[in-house]
């Protein structure tokens, strides 16, 4: 992976860089993108390479000075043996030379192969010499987060994050069951993007394919320059580039006091991408102040120069790269579903609490707050199973029903409504005698 033969800045080895491709990092095909505040203004964009995931980087907040030029890749060249050989001894000499070098090929293959690729993954990001990070700072840095699957599976996502050619980047990867696995997804899908899909993008442009933004296509801009196209014509140019292969682009803004900062959600080589531009005086400033970011980022004609990473930022200078906005990773829906499990997942949790605070006081050494027991459904065929729970309060002498649920989780949920229903009737001013009769139709309160 010697910087491949790709670079994210668009560079194949040796070669000067192809102005049409982004220069920063992506994520793995299918997964979003972000980009944070900090050596830029912020622009944006499960093992299976194809699956989703996300990443989030930053765009720079100053134009080019006069006179500055963007880098170029290097890499080491390969050594040419050289020698004569002549008679029996020379040729034997040079089936000995072809097998050691075969055998150096294989030898670079095998500790390619014993390298994870977290490793992989940090060693590609310092090929990115443009600009100096600080001495002691991590040059992958990592974040958790977690789900639980059922009631005893707990899962992790890892995300990176790193900063590549002056632009932090963070990468996130699937759901793994365990924060090692998790790691090497993330890694794993970056090196995938990254080398991979961005690495076809380049190779096939070196063999003359058009995969960048060809003359007929791209408007130049005019004469009062790329500020004055207006938010439509952006959107366009972004929708006509390949790289974003006709996706439509979604927008959300987002004020503070009377700043307001756009955000610009679109796929680009089938990776979602999140793109958040600086804060505006009018939304429609703030989209098309992110319009021409992604655009500059893209490297559309026209565009090339209208920002560069700024060497100052935070995000260059820092220990710690900062932090994208929660929940960059997920999208809308997957939020929501996100906020419903958390709140499922605490309900047992706050009704054993007010159990605590109510009988506390009452429980024996070694006897347990509540009892569980369940029973399936005998004809049920579905999955999860129709399950109903029933928990047994000791020190209350009390046991609740629950009604028929999908799981054995939604059935303890069903049964706690009924236990905390119970609570409220029991310890309020016009507590009923009649808190032991049926509930509701399909649980009920037995008394012991």
């Amino acid at each position: 992976l010697k910087r491949l033969q790709t670079s994210p800045r668009g560079a194949l080895c040796q070669q000067p860089r192809c102005r049409s491709t982004p220069p920063g990092m992506m994520p793995r095909p299918g997964e979003s993108a972000f980009l944070p505040q900090g050596a830029c203004e912020r622009l944006a964009p499960e093992a299976d390479p194809s699956a989703p995931g996300s990443l989030y980087r930053g765009i720079p907040q100053r134009p080019p000075k006069e006179g500055e030029y963007l880098d170029s890749l290097e890499v080491p060249q390969h050594s040419q043996h050289q020698g004569h050989h002549r008679g029996h001894h020379g040729h034997h000499g040079h089936r000995h030379h072809h097998r050691r070098g075969a055998q150096k090929d294989m030898d670079a293959q095998a500790e390619m192969a014993g390298r994870g690729p977290i490793s992989l993954l940090q060693e590609f990001v310092q090929c990115s010499k443009q600009f100096q990070a600080p001495q002691h700072r991590p040059i992958l840095q990592w974040d958790f987060d977690t789900r639980m699957v059922n009631l005893t599976t707990l899962e992790f996502r890892a995300a990176v994050a790193f900063v590549l050619d002056g632009l932090p980047h963070h990468a996130a990867g699937g759901w793994r069951p365990s924060k090692k696995l998790a790691q090497r997804d993330a890694a794993e899908r970056a090196l995938a993007f990254f080398i991979g899909s961005w690495g076809e993008v380049l190779l096939a442009q070196q063999g003359g394919h058009t995969g960048g933004f060809s003359a007929k296509a791209a408007r130049m801009p005019s004469a009062s320059g790329y500020k004055s196209y207006t938010v439509q014509e952006l959107e366009h140019f972004l929708c006509s580039s390949p790289f974003c292969m006709g996706t439509d682009a979604q927008w959300s803004a987002t004020w503070e006091g009377e700043q307001c900062s756009a955000l610009l959600e679109l796929d680009i080589l089938g990776v979602r991408h999140k793109f958040p531009g600086m804060p505006q005086g009018s939304e429609e400033a703030a989209r098309a102040d992110t319009a021409r970011r992604v655009l500059w980022y893209l490297r559309y004609p026209g565009f090339e120069d209208a920002f560069e990473p700024d060497p100052y930022a935070p995000v260059i200078t820092a220990l710690q790269i900062p932090s994208p906005p929660a929940n960059w990773a997920n999208d809308a829906r997957e939020g929501e579903d996100a906020v419903y499990i958390a709140e499922k997942k605490t309900v047992l949790m706050r009704v054993q609490n007010r159990l605590q605070q109510e009988y506390g006081r009452q429980v024996r050494p070694g006897q347990s707050m509540w009892e569980w027991s369940y029973e399936t459904h005998e004809s049920d065929e579905g999955w999860p199973p129709l399950c109903r729970a029933t928990v047994h309060v000791p020190v209350a002498g009390r046991s609740f029903v629950g009604g028929w649920a999908r799981g054995q989780r939604e059935a303890q949920i069903d049964v706690s409504t009924r236990l905390v229903a119970f609570l409220d009737g029991e310890h309020s001013p016009t507590s009923a005698e009649d808190s032991s009769t049926t509930v509701s139709q399909s649980g009920s309160v037995c008394s012991d």
